[in-house]
């Protein structure tokens, strides 16, 4: 008989052990996955989403997710507008010329941010010393992304009128070849083609950096519609990207190896744009004045049709994140 208030006491802590267990935030998700279609870029942009998917964190929140990759953000973002794809990754240029086209989009999050993911590359051995002697040169950049906003304020900084040089539109993946080739004489690129770039061009290519003049970020993307038809998902998706940012701030080295790998650059090369990069998931206040400072760029320039800045915030989703990371939504409403 004395047994018998042992053996209701270890049922007793089973109970709490499982009762508690069923609560834990790191508990993988139960009953069968849902299907997300995630477009991305195979870059160095697209680092949480990718490591999300190889570290297999995705699944382990509940979605299955089918990747599609893509040589930058823009084509990723068209996937989402065509309903191919359900969520994409991109910078904020490429969203505000398709808010400013009237898509009904939003931004779930930003998942990392950089002041050198943007640079001027050009050959040295057409006399290009300094971004001052951009002047009267055949410049490659692709429209409607970060790629010509960062060259138009860059000759800006120095100077140069937009019509004393000739801008060629290009596919960000098509810079590096047009550059060797001597198709151009520079380019406005993004942090991996200007590292393909640079080893295509050996010692002939030449850098320009300006930190100060701006600060690019890589963005969720998904149809506001999904939104209201599918909040689950959405968290489910920021939960797997916040563990993707605890993974990449813990074990850098590997996380560095899953991009090198996924994007087919030398890990050393990624090492040395990884130093210059944020990898957080936030929505930040940046984002807001960086959306307004573009579309003030492109209203200026003629590159849209509407003349008034919208207001950003309604597509800005907030209640996913506000969610699961509360303390990384600082953006003043």
């Amino acid at each position: 008989m004395r047994r018998l208030p042992l053996l209701i006491a270890l049922s007793a802590m089973t109970i709490f052990a499982c009762f508690f267990a069923c609560f834990r935030t790191d508990q993988k998700s139960v009953g069968p996955a849902k299907e997300v279609t995630i477009a991305y870029s195979a870059t160095t942009d697209a680092v949480l989403a990718e490591v999300a998917f190889s570290r297999g964190y995705y699944r382990e929140e509940g979605l299955e997710a089918v990747v599609h990759k893509h040589p930058n953000g823009s084509p990723a973002l068209q996937e989402v507008l065509d309903g191919k794809a359900d969520f994409a990754t991109v910078a904020e240029t490429p969203v505000m010329f398709a808010i400013m086209r009237g898509e009904k989009i939003s931004i779930i999050a930003t998942i990392q941010t950089s002041r050198r993911v943007n640079a001027i590359i050009a050959r040295k051995d057409k006399g290009i010393l300094s971004p001052k002697d951009l002047k009267g040169r055949k410049i490659a950049a692709t429209s409607c992304t970060t790629s010509a906003f960062f060259l138009d304020a860059m000759l800006a900084t120095h100077g140069i009128s937009k019509k004393a040089v000739k801008i060629i539109n290009l596919k960000a993946n098509e810079i590096p070849a047009a550059l060797a080739n001597g198709d151009v004489e520079a380019a406005s690129a993004f942090s991996t083609y200007i590292n393909f770039a640079q080893k295509a061009l050996g010692g002939r290519g030449i850098a320009f950096y300006d930190e100060d003049i701006y600060t690019s970020t890589f963005n969720v993307v998904t149809k506001q519609e999904f939104i209201l038809k599918n909040p689950g998902k959405v968290e489910k998706m920021l939960r797997a990207l916040v563990k993707a940012e605890e993974f990449v701030k813990q074990n850098p080295g590997e996380a560095q190896k899953i991009v090198a790998g996924f994007s087919g650059m030398d890990t050393a090369i990624v090492r040395n744009i990884w130093a210059n990069t944020s990898f957080n998931v936030s929505l930040d206040q940046s984002l807001l004045l960086a959306l307004e400072d573009e579309t003030r760029w492109a209203i200026k320039d003629g590159m849209v049709r509407k003349t008034n800045i919208p207001n950003y915030l309604d597509f800005i989703y907030f209640d996913g994140l506000a969610s699961v990371k509360p303390k990384a939504v600082t953006i003043l409403r």
